[in-house]
């Protein structure tokens, strides 16, 4: 396999991206409280987890940008073009999430999220879509709520 002379300014451009976004993450998690208490593992420790995650990937891949260009990217017909109705089905999903957790409650938002999500990914089962992302909303709410203390909207379902 050839490898490219050049470098992708795209990659490289995105590569730096998940590096200023990891950079941003761990600055940005220094500012959560430790907590108190026996814990081992504090509130911080995911934040820092995926700021050190996209460091590390985007280290990673800024490397293989500049060494000839990422690796294992498929070169088909399928990718000369973006798939433009599947990002505005993603990006309207989102949106839509974000205007509508208030009022109609983590598991309901959430639930209509992955359905849109699964058919912008082409999913055409919509009872198998409503199914899977109710019990994971579901599993979602009840592991941040009880799990974790943390309060998410009930909106239409009730509660309180």
């Amino acid at each position: 396999m050839a490898s490219r002379s050049r470098i992708n300014t795209g990659e490289l451009l995105l590569s730096l991206a998940f590096i200023a976004l990891g950079v941003y993450t761990l600055i940005g998690a220094q500012s959560i409280g430790s907590g108190t208490g026996y814990s081992q593992i504090g509130p911080r420790a995911f934040p820092m987890g995926i700021g050190a995650g996209l460091v590390i990937l985007g280290g990673i891949l800024a490397w293989q940008a500049i060494s000839g260009g990422w690796r294992n990217v498929p070169m088909d017909e399928s990718h000369d073009t973006p798939d433009w109705l599947a990002f505005a089905i993603l990006t309207g999903a989102v949106l839509l999430h974000m205007a509508a957790i208030g009022w109609a409650g983590f598991i309901l938002a959430s639930t209509f999220l992955f359905i849109l999500i699964a058919r912008a990914f082409g999913s055409r089962k919509l009872l198998r879509d409503i199914v899977v992302g109710a019990v994971l909303s579901t599993a979602a709410f009840f592991i941040f709520t009880s799990g974790l203390g943390l309060q998410l909207p009930n909106g239409l379902l009730g509660g309180d």
